[in-house]
């Protein structure tokens, strides 16, 4: 029979320490009066829970999981202060990478050098004075390899404040990179949490901060079944051991859905995650849930590079969204102050003359436009720091206010008008359909998983039929009452690539492109929501299966020879509007470019997000030009960029000066004639994603502050600067 694990925890003078929580992975113990504790030998750690006002150099030991270790353990307390409000620090998706050779790394090189690490956590006294901790949530290496571990042990070794660190996919990936379906149905990577736990340590653990429970939980071996019975039975015995009555949250790397939730024992307050690399605040059944971004690039729902500041103040939490000072990301400096840019409308001040008005709205701007309809402008914005968000109505003249309408959690896309009913997609996969006049809510259609609905595309209508929805859940809508008309949920398996795709409506056929999955376009019956193009079956492999059109955003129909256009990860493609069949495709530089190409009488212009713009033979896809845009951009917004550049939107064709409007996220606006040569440029002085919209002789826009602008933009002047090549 093994023997009893045995040990004490004293404080740094010897004096024993009860009532502290210990455990062997599933059982858990407190430690009695003399501070001493004993439990069976299971699993590979004996860990302690610190408890409030006490920090430690060690808090867990490694064993053999089968019998105890020859000497009684002893933990050492010190007092640490731990006075309320108490903030700590959320980052997430470090993904530290030793060597990036990889198909899916468009020349990007290594994502997160330890160095960029290690220099932010340094900084945290003059960055974030008042962070005391940092709770990292996953994928905190690229490749699980014992290379990034070791980096990443030694970036966090030295920090002025503790760093605790919560287990992701990507750190079970030593074995290789192999893509399964799990039992939730989820699509994921296959794992081995071996060497995480010999280079890293415990993958589920709690400690006590100010008194805050926070518990860590490894949420990809969780979901792959390898774990999860004795990933529960350790939580309702460390829940039981904190007490009823003590709040608490959790951390895991992936958002938890009913798997992780339904089985709780007790709510938490928080959860906190990353996994999908986008900026989520959602409340649910009182559960504050908040997915955050990756801190070094930006991120695969085009937010910039951010980290979250958390305040425990005794009883509730709040949040302090902020973007990523560009000198971590290896960037130089820049004259915006963009500190909560796609977070919050922050007010920022933009140029003189093209200005005709501006208003702010209640929140911050993403990359979605605003839609004109009957000279009323309609916009939605998203309040990073609470699960908030709101739609505006302006007058398109004057830009006053008619209207606000909030929601319940943030809009990152466009609402659109149809009758009397203004359709909204809020962020956690809900729908509202507002009254077009007060901005009153007519009905409310709820999201049909909260926890896995990630919105980021805009409605689109037809014949009174509005239809949204993700690879996994795809919907058709009646716009006077949101009644759902039908639903489409084979296409995919869930997983974590967010939607970008709107969908084409092109008379009863309605066409979209996923990605990873379904590996090609779909086209829909409009009033069945049935196939009319053959759906593509999902491999063994659904990351093989991913690997071939990657289309990333929404597409647009050229009538001159009934064909789509989308915009692929790394190219744009061309299809027969009939049948589905792939007519060409246009590889480009960089990747995630998600803009929609523009159809133009002399071809296609795509939009080469992170360098320009170029012209592509409608006939062949060949390119005729090509123009490279040089600028300062504040942050980078292309999925796994670090160096910031300006382009990021589509340009607006002009058809009466046959010539293009590109915005810039470094603030300005350039026009270019139709062979490709630059005709004059207008600094607005506020980064732009979002696309341009012609407006009564003038322009509509919205930055990434949450100011909608009215801009004068004159005609083009002529031709003086030949083509560029």
């Amino acid at each position: 029979m093994p023997k009893t694990i045995t040990g004490l925890v004293t404080d740094n003078s010897g004096t024993p320490v009860a009532g502290v929580a210990v455990t062997n992975g599933r059982a858990v113990t407190r430690t009695d009066r003399a501070g001493t504790f004993a439990l069976e030998p299971d699993g590979a750690f004996i860990a302690i829970t610190r408890p409030t006002g006490w920090t430690t150099a060690r808090w867990f030991v490694r064993t053999d999981g089968s019998a105890a270790p020859d000497t009684a353990i002893t933990f050492l307390l010190e007092p640490e202060d731990q006075a309320l409000p108490y903030q700590f620090m959320h980052i997430t998706d470090t993904h530290l990478d030793a060597k990036r050779e990889s198909e899916w790394s468009f020349d990007y090189g290594r994502l997160t050098q330890a160095s960029q690490l290690k220099d932010f956590l340094q900084d945290l006294p003059q960055l974030s004075p008042a962070s005391r901790s940092v709770v990292i949530t996953g994928d905190l290496v690229d490749h699980g390899s014992p290379e990034e571990f070791v980096e990443l042990m030694d970036a966090v070794a030295d920090a002025p404040v503790p760093v605790n660190l919560v287990p992701g996919n990507h750190d079970h990936m030593h074995t290789g990179l192999k893509g399964l379906v799990s039992r939730n149905n989820y699509i994921i990577n296959d794992g081995d949490p071996e060497l995480y736990e010999a280079m890293v340590g415990p993958r589920w653990f709690s400690y006590d901060v100010a008194g805050l429970h926070v518990v860590v939980m490894d949420w990809h071996t969780h979901e792959l079944g390898l774990d999860h019975a004795a990933q529960e039975e350790w939580l309702r015995n460390d829940l039981a051991a904190a007490g009823e009555g003590t709040p608490y949250i959790l951390c895991m790397h992936d958002q938890p859905g009913h798997s992780v939730m339904d089985r709780l024992p007790r709510k938490p307050l928080a959860t906190f995650s990353g996994h999908w690399h986008t900026s989520r605040v959602v409340e649910i059944d009182g559960v504050l849930h908040v997915n955050s971004p990756t801190p070094f690039f930006a991120g695969l729902d085009y937010s910039p590079p951010m980290f979250r500041e958390v305040v425990w103040d005794g009883s509730e939490i709040t949040l302090n969204s902020r973007t990523m000072p560009p000198r971590y990301l290896h960037n130089s400096d820049h004259a915006f102050d963009v500190d909560k840019a796609t977070i919050a409308g922050y007010g920022a001040k933009p140029e003189g003359s093209p200005i005709r008005w501006r208003h702010q709205l209640a929140g911050a701007g993403h990359r979605a436009g605003l839609t004109l309809a009957d000279g009323v402008i309609l916009a939605g914005s998203q309040i990073e720091d609470k699960p908030a968000g709101s739609v505006e109505a302006l007058d398109a003249t004057t830009g006053g206010l008619l209207w606000t309408a909030r929601t319940e959690s943030a809009v990152k896309t466009r609402p659109i008008k149809v009758g009397g009913i203004v359709v909204v997609a809020e962020v956690n996969g809900a729908v509202a359909g507002l009254n077009a006049t007060s901005g009153e809510r007519v009905w409310t259609t709820p999201s049909t998983d909260p926890y896995r609905r990630f919105a980021w595309q805009s409605p689109v209508e037809a014949e009174g039929i509005v239809v949204l929805g993700d690879q996994s859940d795809l919907r058709a809508l009646n716009a006077a009452t949101g009644q759902v008309l039908w639903r489409r949920t084979d296409l995919s398996p869930h997983h974590n690539i967010v939607t970008h795709s709107s969908v084409l409506i092109l008379g009863r056929m309605v066409v979209v492109g996923f990605w990873p999955t379904p590996n090609a376009p779909i086209a829909v019956d409009l009033h069945t929501g049935g196939s009319i193009w053959e759906l593509p079956p999902l491999k063994e492999d659904p990351w093989e299966t991913a690997r071939k059109l990657r289309v990333t955003g929404t597409a647009v129909f050229d009538d001159q020879d009934d064909s789509i256009l989308l915009p692929a990860i790394a190219g744009t493609v061309k299809l027969d509007r009939e049948s589905g069949k792939v007519l060409w495709t246009a590889e480009h530089e960089g990747g995630y470019s998600p803009s929609t190409p523009v159809v133009t009488p002399a071809g296609y212009v795509a939009t080469v997000t992170g360098r320009g713009i170029r012209l592509l033979s409608r006939e062949t896809g060949e390119q005729i030009w090509d123009v490279p845009v040089d600028g300062v951009a504040p942050f980078p917004m292309t999925a796994y960029r670090k160096k910031a550049h300006p382009v990021m939107a589509a340009p607006l064709y002009l058809a009466t000066e046959d010539a293009l409007l590109l915005p810039g996220l470094d603030g300005v606006i350039r026009r270019y004639r139709m062979d490709g040569s630059p005709a004059d440029e207008f600094r607005i002085g506020v980064p732009l994603a979002a696309p341009l919209v012609a407006s009564d002789g003038g322009y509509l826009t919205v930055g990434v502050d949450g100011g909608v602008l009215s801009l004068d933009l004159p005609s083009a002047p002529p031709a003086e600067i030949g083509a560029s090549s």
